[in-house]
């Protein structure tokens, strides 16, 4: 796509308030774009009285400087490790005209649009049940094989900051949250706890790695991983409720602020502060991925370290930026039915770089301590980060690409046969993952397997607890028996549930208990809490 100079007379500059005269930090305007393969102008949302300019080889940060200088441009960012600055344009001058004056400079090799992404949603609609979705991706039976303790993960989510006070979260947070400028990428420490800007990052942190098995809340994907919160939204563009629709376009994020983000994480990646580090962006700009854009995901692919961001909301044909950057697993949303969910975009690209995950009606943590009921691919997102974060956890000496590989081949194939333009390579499974990493098979693992869920299992509340086998084991003739820990016979089952009763009707007492499950082609034994 090129930008055209010509095909819109006259660009407007949208200034963004909210009643009671209250101004934001980073102002946009719309820049037209021409597709010549097509013959359409479009139009892109960028940060106004702002580019990004590399410069050409040879050309020192001095001599840029005061070549931009003499022309009224200053520089205020330079990311050395992405051979890219960010520029700031004469006062009253728009985007279109400015790009075509740092194009026309000798100094200059290119002059991009800092282009404006945002956190990606959904409005909520009324949900199903309460994380349905971690039984549909079996993270139960995952929760066997790992949990997340076994080495240090950490999920670094880069969003509107993390409520660091709320009780699922704050045993996660690792390091100092940071704060960037929404525009220059200026990065400081947050308060402790860190600090939201909105609720979208806490709603996104705990699909991921929500405090788990502590009687409370809600249960993240990866129970041991920690959380980086990346706080790239300033507070005052962006409403406590990112779902108030009337105030929502106002919270932005500039290029030149992931950027900022993502070059804080690569110095981080495999320290003993943070460990395995992966990056989970749920926002997202419509076009392609940009140079600059694709220059810093580059950096950190290069240093190890895994990326996922949200397909998109529009549903549309076309994924968003970055999920559509080299290097980073796009991440699509499936249903309560495994359809593609409606607002979910599709593309070409998912075949090759994407996978699916629950996006609709999920439970997660929310602002004030709460919970609340999302949707849309920025949930998709965090869980399918939160699954990498297991499998690194159960296989540290994994690269990037062997987690990937795992995660797509392990991934249960939705829609057309083989990898595709709406499923990717499928919705996540998660015990086919973690038993592909442990066992190096999905099929069978080196012993029978069976897995209780929920486990701890609160009758009071979950009314039954599930039994799963591993594919190997299933067939007819199942035969189900509860047992004390000290081996006294409970209850022998009919089914693959249980509601906590014994042979009487009389409900059971708190503790661990062990079952057997028999059927024609083997049997397999576990354990689980039962918490009254």
């Amino acid at each position: 796509m090129k930008f055209s100079k010509s095909a819109v007379p006259g660009l407007i500059l949208l200034l963004l308030s909210l009643p009671g005269g209250r101004a934001f930090a980073l102002k946009t305007e719309r820049l037209a774009r021409y597709s010549p393969a097509s013959g359409k102008t479009s139009s892109l949302e960028v940060a106004a009285g702002s580019a990004i300019v590399k410069f050409k080889a040879g050309v020192s940060t001095s001599a840029a400087a005061a070549a931009l200088e003499q022309n009224n441009f200053h520089i205020i960012a330079t990311f050395p490790r992405f051979n890219f600055s960010s520029v700031k344009l004469p006062e009253g001058l728009s985007v279109s005209a400015g790009l075509s004056m740092l194009d026309s400079l000798p100094q200059v090799e290119t002059a991009s649009p800092n282009r404006v992404f945002k956190p990606s949603r959904v409005p909520n609609d009324p949900y199903v049940g309460r994380q349905y979705a971690l039984g549909q991706v079996q993270a139960f039976g995952a929760w066997e094989y790992e949990t997340g303790f076994s080495s240090r993960v950490t999920v670094a989510i880069l969003d509107t900051g993390i409520d660091g006070s709320h009780p699922d979260l704050a045993g996660k947070i690792v390091l100092p949250g940071r704060v960037f400028d929404p525009l220059s990428g200026g990065a400081s420490d947050d308060a402790a706890p860190t600090t939201a800007a909105c609720d979208h990052a806490t709603r996104a942190a705990g699909v991921a790695a929500a405090v788990s098995d502590n009687s409370i809340g809600v249960a993240g994907m990866s129970w041991g991983a920690k959380l980086l919160s990346l706080k790239i939204f300033a507070d005052g563009d962006c409403t406590p409720d990112c779902s108030d629709k009337a105030a929502y376009g106002s919270c932005s994020a500039s290029e030149t602020a992931i950027a900022a983000a993502v070059n804080d994480v690569i110095a981080l990646h495999d320290t003993a502060a943070a460990g395995k580090v992966i990056i989970n962006m749920s926002l997202g700009s419509n076009g392609t991925c940009s140079d600059p854009l694709q220059t810093a995901v580059n950096s950190a692919a290069d240093a190890g370290i895994m990326m996922f961001a949200a397909a998109g909301n529009n549903g549309g044909s076309v994924m968003d930026s970055p999920a559509n950057c080299d290097g980073v697993i796009a991440v699509g949303a499936t249903d309560l039915h495994d359809n593609l969910a409606s607002f979910s975009n599709s593309d070409t690209l998912m075949s090759t770089k994407g996978l699916t995950a629950p996006g609709v009606d999920l439970y997660t943590t929310d602002l004030s301590g709460g919970y609340a009921s999302v949707s849309g691919t920025s949930f998709s997102s965090p869980m399918a980060a939160g699954l990498a974060a297991l499998l690194w956890s159960a296989k540290p000496g994994k690269t990037a690409a062997g987690i990937w590989n795992e995660m797509k081949n392990s991934a249960d194939d939705l829609g057309s046969p083989g990898p595709d333009r709406d499923f990717g390579w499928g919705r996540i499974n998660a015990l086919k993952a973690l038993r592909l990493a442990v066992t190096g098979s999905m099929n069978s693992a080196s012993t029978n397997k069976a897995a209780a869920y929920p486990n701890p299992f609160r009758p009071k509340t979950q009314r039954l607890v599930l039994f799963a086998l591993t594919e190997g084991m299933t067939a007819s003739g199942v035969e189900v028996k509860i047992y004390t820990s000290e081996g006294e016979l409970v209850k022998k089952l009919e089914g693959m549930a249980w509601d906590g009763k014994n042979e009487t009707g009389a409900a059971v007492a708190s503790g661990v208990y062990l079952f057997r499950v028999k059927t024609d082609k083997g049997s397999a034994v576990g354990k689980f809490a039962l918490i009254r």
